[in-house]
C-alpha cells in the first residue's frame, strides 16, 4: 500500500510537470517551424518536417537588444531595491519597540492582500498628473506625465512587495539577539550591525527576495503595456504585447516569430528558477520557522 501510494504520488508529479512543460516546449517548437509550415500543422506538438532558426536569428535584428537590457536593468533595479527596503523593515518590525508597530504590520499584510486591478487607473491617473513632469503644469494638467517616459519602470511599487517585509520579519523573530548584542557591546552601530550580522545570517531570505522580485519583474507585463508606447523604453513582456497587437492588426499571422520571442523572453527567468531554486525554497524554509 505503502509502495502504491508512492507511485501514484510520482504520477501525479510526473503529470504536473508535463502540462507546466508543455506551453514552453510548444513555444520552441513553434518558432522552429516556417510560416506556411505552422499554418499547416494540427498536431498536439507543431514538429517541424525542415527546423529551421530563422525566426530566433531575427528577433536580433528588430531592436530587441533595447527592451533586453531594459527588463535586466528594471528586474535588478526593484531586486536591490525591495530586498534592501525589506531588511530594514523587516528588522525594524521584529526588534524595535514602538507606538503603532502592530497597525503598521497589519497595514503590510493588507496592503498584500489589494488585487493589482483595483489600484490601476488611480494609479494610472496619479502618474500621468505629477506636476512639472511630460509637460505638466503646477496643477498636473497640461501634458502626459510620467505616461511614455522610461523612468515609469523605475517608480511603480507593487502592494505585493509588502510581503517580502513580512517574511523577513518572520526570520528575525526566529533569530537570537545574542549576534547583535555582541555587536552592539563592541561598539557597532546600527547600520554596521544590520550589514555585517544580519545580512551574511539572513543570506537565504535576502536570496529568496531578490530571486522573486527579479522573476516578478522580469515577467512583469501590464506596466510596460499600459504605460509605455514607445518600444525604445518598454521592456520584453510589453515588446511581446506590442508585436502580436500590431501583428493582429496588419492581418500578418507570423506565428513563428510571436512564439521565438516568447521563448528568448521566458528563457532567463527558468534559467534563474532552474539553478537557484535551492535558495529560494530554504528561504521560504526558514521564514517559516519560530525559535
Amino acid at each position: 500500500m505503502k509502495k502504491l501510494g508512492r507511485w501514484l504520488a510520482l504520477a501525479v508529479l510526473l503529470l504536473g510537470a508535463v502540462v507546466m512543460i508543455y506551453p514552453f516546449l510548444f513555444s520552441l517548437l513553434a518558432g522552429m517551424t516556417r510560416r506556411q509550415e505552422f499554418q499547416n500543422l494540427g498536431e498536439m506538438l507543431p514538429l517541424p518536417k525542415d527546423p529551421t532558426f530563422q525566426a530566433y536569428r531575427s528577433i536580433f535584428t528588430t531592436g530587441l537588444i533595447r527592451p533586453f537590457f531594459n527588463t535586466l536593468l528594471r528586474s535588478l533595479w526593484y531586486a536591490f531595491v525591495i530586498s534592501g527596503f525589506s531588511v530594514m523593515m523587516g528588522y525594524v518590525l521584529s526588534r524595535l519597540r514602538f507606538k503603532g508597530r502592530t497597525f503598521f504590520l497589519y497595514f503590510i499584510i493588507c496592503a498584500n492582500m489589494i488585487p493589482g486591478v483595483l489600484t490601476l487607473i488611480p494609479t494610472y491617473i496619479e502618474m500621468a498628473r505629477i506636476p512639472f513632469l511630460g509637460g505638466n503644469d503646477w496643477t498636473g494638467f497640461g501634458g502626459s506625465g510620467l505616461i511614455n517616459h522610461p523612468a515609469i519602470l523605475y517608480v511603480l511599487l507593487s502592494p505585493a512587495s509588502a510581503v517580502w517585509i513580512f517574511l523577513f520579519r518572520q526570520t528575525m523573530d526566529s533569530l537570537p539577539r545574542d549576534y547583535e548584542e555582541a555587536a552592539y557591546m563592541d561598539g557597532s552601530t546600527f547600520m554596521n550591525t544590520i550589514v555585517r550580522i544580519i545580512v551574511p545570517i539572513q543570506r537565504p531570505i535576502i536570496a529568496t527576495i531578490f530571486l522573486n522580485m527579479a522573476i516578478v519583474t522580469w515577467n512583469d507585463f501590464m506596466t510596460p503595456f499600459i504605460y509605455i508606447n514607445n518600444l525604445k523604453y518598454t521592456t520584453l513582456p510589453g515588446y511581446v504585447g506590442t508585436l502580436v497587437a500590431a501583428l493582429q492588426q496588419v492581418g500578418d499571422r507570423d506565428y513563428p516569430q510571436i512564439f521565438a520571442l516568447s521563448t528568448i523572453s521566458v528563457l532567463p527567468p527558468v534559467l534563474i528558477f532552474l539553478f537557484l531554486q535551492r535558495y529560494i525554497v530554504q528561504g521560504f524554509a526558514n521564514a517559516g520557522i519560530k525559535g
